[in-house]
């Protein structure tokens, strides 16, 4: 076989007929065959990218046959092992016949060569220990290792996903293939598969196998108990600790086993997930209970447990502690001061009251400490306190001064094509927009003044990422890898029209629709449904479009605030230029500029008679620019998906009304003419540095990916902090679901808001508590977790407005006609007690005196009689 005939063969896109004439060829074909054919697999990765992606299953499969070891580890790393592809009736790649994987083996093992296990250990070090692969690599690896598998990150990450998901069927896949065992001890070494031990369906199967494997003696469980314990000291969400903690459980270790071991479970108390904690607490317990586990094990447990938030493991350490107490353990007292500052009122009493039920045990020095602790307490505990242990002259610390963040800086233009590359390489797919901003600008100005040295400088970048090369735009090519118009692919693809041939000059207008290949297409998608319609994709797009058919020398549209914000001289000037240079600047650019724009601009004169691009900007000025639009908190349906198929459902969001405006930019952005308030794509198009000037419209259309846990939250609302505009119901109710955020860190994020807005734009907790009030009635927000975030703001300073937030929450929430009370009203109520002592409000609650007076001996009727006391103290 000659070249010609493998061309010609590859060509021809049949898997099995190129695999069988590859089996009769010798090793001298093979060595003759092996140049021309890296040769044109180069020149197949600069082809386009719809063109390289019908060959790579080809080219797989023709090398295993032909490559000698050392070309063949990057070959097979970067040509599919999956299915063929080729184009459609509508020019769409779709995958055809079967897997290149089983000609690929074949052919490997029909060369009887002695390096199968070597390319096996460097393909699997090539794997990458995150996303997903293909089963096919993994699959390969496994199949042509030798007596050993690979133990490299990378392809012990993916083992979990590549067998059953049932326990049995793990179990005979293990020991179907015994090299897996040694494995196993690298499953809690490598980050982030303990994860994925509970990814699959049934999420006990790993858990389940490991401990079948266990029982059987084909595992040692000590090395399954010591691994776990050292992953779970690594930390880590519910997703990375669920599969340990259910492992834990089913090895169930006995006193023996536990023994040795009490270091490591007391490490797990102070920072580790909850449930990890409990585990630990747990199992310390039962060697203590055993009288097997020092004292000052106990004693550092204890003083860790009580700086936790979680109240059901304070008191599970508290009730430990009462029966080590009378188990004869009275050096336990010392540590229950600790208790003293905790968050929670409740476990403060609680504590208090375990220390006067061991007073008679109390020495001298343990006496005083309390006393000294003691003046944590609130004021009628601490009175209690100092009845058995005396007072304590120790003040309470004052709280802290909060201080407002510095608003960010906008960075320096882009100088050089050099520093585009960089720049284009480290934030072309992050979220920074003034990152992509300054890209942007960067990218039509080089491209404008040497192409040419543009082009040369992203080569090396788009040799390796065929995505980025060069070429006229068209939907028909990019949709095989963007799937939909986003923000993403075009930005993609503004790098490919910046690099490849320009068909106009600056004089040029962009092409209409039916002139530019797959225009129509793409067009036809962003207009089925407003979600799509977005000015910022449509001006990603155009820029696109501009850069291959009308070049500009600079945009109009480049921020000069890092907020998104543009200086209206900063604008005038550019127009300005744009009239010297006789030309008008694109549509959509244009039209981000003006949203850009501070809300008292006042360049309308100036700019009147500079084109029709400056008097454009001129009325949109004169009509007030995006004008004031009604923003206003309702319940509405909401678009959702799940086990039923499509369907809507009622919930909190903000809708913006521009009642009196046929203006088609601000009804882009009137969620009531739409009726749509939750697609992601609404979000973008209301971003906040597309509409710096109007931060509540922005919140409003943000509104949505602040409910439902508020999950990562903390940079969208970064932002809206920084934008500019009158505070309103769109921006108090994306706070008031940031503080029913999830997760702690996101609640963390919006402690920091309110600092900076009440230091910056005067925020009052009482306007974000309505929109609370709302949400917790509405169970859109959980209590509790407001509770903690309004508390954490306190104690970072904002005393005053987490008593605005907490007075009219208890008038909004406390129940009427013997009700059942809310879930964490109480800790709402004890919460209140502490900041009555600090604000000193005077005057009483509206229905608090009625809750008072209920009765009762529950802790929610005590902390009301609490409040109602100390507010009569005032």
């Amino acid at each position: 076989m000659n070249w010609d005939d493998l061309k010609e063969l590859i060509e021809q896109g049949d898997l099995e007929v190129l695999a069988g004439a590859l089996r009769e060829i010798g090793p001298a074909e093979s060595r003759a065959l092996a140049k021309p054919l890296m040769d044109f697999e180069r020149s197949m990765r600069q082809e386009d990218f719809y063109t390289a992606q019908q060959y790579p299953a080809m080219l797989a499969v023709a090398g295993a046959a032909v490559l000698p070891m050392s070309t063949l580890v990057p070959w097979l790393s970067r040509n599919s092992l999956d299915r063929p592809m080729r184009p459609d009736h509508n020019r769409v790649l779709r995958p055809y016949g079967a897997a290149a994987f089983d000609h690929v083996l074949a052919l490997l093992r029909r060369r009887d060569v002695p390096w199968l296990p070597q390319l096996a250990e460097k393909l699997a070090q090539r794997l990458r220990p995150r996303g997903r692969i293909s089963s096919h690599d993994w699959h390969l690896i496994t199949a042509i290792a030798g007596d050993a598998l690979p133990d490299s990150d990378g392809f012990v990450y993916h083992w979990p996903e590549m067998i059953g998901r049932d326990a049995t069927t793990i179990v005979d896949e293990i020991r179907g293939d015994q090299r897996f065992l040694a494995l196993i001890p690298r499953l809690f070494e490598v980050d982030g598969v303990a994860r994925r031990l509970a990814s699959s369906w049934v999420q006990d199967s790993w858990p389940s196998a490991l401990a079948e494997l266990a029982a059987a003696g084909e595992v040692d469980r000590l090395v399954l108990l010591d691994g776990l314990l050292a992953r779970l000291q690594c930390g880590g969400k519910q997703a990375d600790v669920v599969a340990l903690i259910a492992l834990h459980e089913k090895l169930s270790p006995d006193l023996d086993e536990l023994a040795p071991r009490g270091g490591d479970y007391a490490a797990l108390v102070p920072d580790s997930h909850s449930t990890v904690a409990g585990m630990a607490q747990r199992e310390l317990q039962r060697l203590d209970e055993a009288n097997r586990l020092e004292v000052d094990v106990l004693l550092d447990v204890s003083r860790a447990m009580f700086f936790r938030p979680e109240k059901k493991l304070v008191r599970a350490q508290l009730s430990w502690l009462d029966k080590a107490i009378r188990r004869g353990r009275a050096d336990a007292l010392a540590v229950l001061g600790g208790a003293f500052g905790h968050e929670s009122a409740d476990i403060q009493e609680r504590a208090l009251k375990l220390v006067l039920k061991h007073s008679d045990e109390l020495d001298a020095d343990v006496r005083e400490e309390l006393a000294e602790a003691a003046a944590a307490l609130p004021q009628d505990l601490r009175a209690r306190a100092a009845e058995v242990f005396g007072a304590s002259e120790a003040a309470p610390e004052p709280a802290p001064v909060p201080v407002a963040a510095s608003r960010p800086e906008m960075p320096p233009p882009i100088a050089s094509v050099d520093e585009l590359v960089t720049a284009f390489a480290q934030h072309a797919h992050e979220g920074d927009p003034s990152e992509r901003e300054r890209i942007l600008a960067a990218m039509v100005e080089f491209a404008f003044t040497d192409r040419a040295a543009l082009c040369r400088a992203f080569a090396p970048l788009q040799a390796q990422s065929p995505w980025y090369a060069p070429g006229l735009p068209d939907w028909g090519q990019q949709r095989n890898w963007i799937g939909s118009p986003s923000e993403g692919g075009e930005f993609t693809a503004v790098l490919r029209a910046a690099t490849g041939d320009c068909q106009g000059d600056v004089t040029s207008p962009i092409p209409r629709v039916d002139e530019i290949p797959g225009e129509a297409d793409w067009e036809e998608l962003v207009t089925r449904g407003v979600d799509y319609g977005t000015v910022s994709l449509r001006r990603l797009h155009e820029i696109t479009l501009g850069l291959a058919y009308a070049p500009r020398p600079f945009l109009m549209s480049t921020p000069t605030d890092a907020s998104g914000l543009i200086a209206p001289e900063a604008l005038a000037e550019r127009l300005e230029r744009a009239a010297e240079q006789g030309f008008e600047p694109w549509e959509h650019d244009l039209v981000v500029a003006m949203l850009r724009l501070p809300r008292d601009a006042a360049i309308a004169d100036r700019v009147r008679g500079l084109g029709a691009a400056g008097a454009q900007v001129a009325r949109w000025i004169d009509e007030g620019g995006l004008g004031r639009p009604e923003i206003r908190r309702a319940v509405v349906p909401v678009k959702k998906y799940d086990w039923r198929g499509m369907h809507f459902e009622d919930h909190t969001r903000v809708t913006v009304a521009f009642p009196d405006s046929a203006d088609p930019v601000r009804k882009s952005f009137d969620s009531t003419a739409t009726g749509r308030y939750s697609a992601v794509l609404r979000e973008q198009n209301a971003a906040p540095d597309l509409v710096p000037a109007h931060r509540d419209l922005s919140a409003a259309h943000q509104v949505a990916a602040f409910a439902d846990g508020a999950r990562g939250s903390t940079t969208v609302l970064g932002r809206l902090v920084d934008a500019y505009g009158p505070i309103g119901e769109g921006m108090t109710t994306v706070l008031a679901y940031a503080l029913g955020a999830r997760e702690p860190a996101d609640r963390a994020g919006v402690v920091d808001a309110l600092i900076t807005l009440t230091a910056r734009d005067g925020l009052r907790g009482a306007e974000v508590a309505h929109a609370v009030v709302e949400l917790v009635a509405r169970d859109e927000v959980v209590l509790g977790r407001v509770v903690q975030a309004v508390r954490d703001a306190t104690r970072a300073g904002l005393v005053e407005f987490g008593w605005g937030v907490v007075a009219v929450l208890i008038e909004g929430l406390l129940p009427v006609d013997g009700a059942r009370p809310r879930t964490a009203l109480a800790d709402l109520l004890a919460l209140g007690v502490e900041l009555v002592e600090q604000v000193r409000p005077g005057g009483p609650l509206p229905g608090l005196a009625a809750a008072a007076a209920r009765g009762g001996s529950s802790r929610f009727a005590k902390e009301a009689r609490r409040l109602h006391q100390a507010l009569s103290a005032t």
